[in-house]
């Protein structure tokens, strides 16, 4: 038997004062503990109790164990409480990653109401838009569009990240609105370097016919914000996700264009730690916000809204 099991038989054996107290706590009988005690005894080395027909004392040996027993016990318990109120109460820190214009746009804003619900957890927030590694890091949770790669990884799909090509009213007065995929060949086409195919655009069309153009142009960047500004300050026409756009386009600052060709639509998922067993504080995180883009037109539905 393990010694923990008999540490905690001797330490009510000890504090109820006799072996048969213990044999019912335990559904045993009195020759089972007195046996458990003695196999402790082995274990130590040392005689722990005196017994006598209808009662046991405590040898030297026995009270400096069973103070140590106590210690050790307390602290078992201790610990024990703790993580059940951390998992219970629902506290910590969640630490999180996600694009820098998702997170600026998307996590950012629901926090108040986020920790008003959960006022315990604390939001530990990595903004980047170039792959990171969740263990190297120490990520809890990441925030990934796309198809994922790594089949050891952990996912849970929330939401649709729908794209469209996009440009500013003033460009298209200047350069004209382009009515086929082909034509963007004659205009100035925004690179975002972080996509897998960069400058290759895929649409399909009103009859599911795929159409792919090698576009180029005079701006690219790694950075989605970048390509955001660029596009506002009419210098060419981007490809993205209407999640980075969504302000943009009810202003009318920025036109989707190409309606009827739509680039494919890519997954959003929340990618947990492989082979680790989500907390009930990195549960509650992703299924607030899960719920949360669930009523979001810039996720859910732009596109549909962008169109009418």
């Amino acid at each position: 038997m393990d010694r923990l099991r008999l540490m905690e038989t001797f330490v009510r054996v000890v504090e109820t004062g006799n072996f048969s107290a213990v044999a019912r706590e335990g559904f045993t009988t009195q020759s089972a503990i007195s046996k458990q005690v003695q196999a402790l005894e082995a274990q130590v080395g040392a005689r722990l109790l005196v017994r006598s027909t209808r009662s046991h004392s405590l040898t030297e040996a026995g009270k400096l164990y069973y103070e140590r027993c106590r210690q050790v016990l307390d602290t078992l318990e201790d610990a024990r409480i703790e993580v059940h109120r951390a998992e219970h109460e629902i506290s910590g820190v969640v630490r999180v990653a996600a694009p820098v214009a998702f997170g600026r746009l998307h996590i950012v804003p629901r926090l108040p109401a986020f920790f008003e619900r959960y006022p315990k957890l604390r939001v530990d927030l990595q903004l980047d838009d170039s792959f990171i590694d969740l263990v190297a890091a120490g990520i809890d949770v990441t925030f990934r569009v796309g198809e994922l790669k790594d089949s050891r990884l952990t996912a849970r799909r929330i939401g649709t990240a729908h794209r469209a090509a996009l440009a500013a009213p003033a460009y298209l007065a200047r350069h004209g609105e382009p009515r086929h995929p082909d034509e963007l060949l004659q205009h100035n086409c925004l690179i975002y370097t972080p996509l897998a195919s960069i400058n290759e655009w895929h649409f399909r069309d009103e009859q599911d016919a795929a159409h792919v153009v090698r576009v180029a142009g005079s701006f690219q960047s790694n950075s989605s914000e970048a390509i955001r500004q660029a596009v506002c300050e009419g210098i060419g026409i981007s490809y993205s996700t209407l999640w980075v756009y969504g302000d943009d386009i009810r202003a009318g600052r920025i036109k989707p264009i190409l309606t009827q060709f739509r680039p494919p639509p890519l997954p959003l998922n929340v990618v947990f730690q492989p082979a680790r067993r989500p907390s009930l504080k990195i549960n509650s995180f992703v299924n607030y916000f899960a719920h949360a883009f669930d009523q979001d037109p810039d996720i859910a539905q732009m596109l549909t809204a962008a169109e009418e």
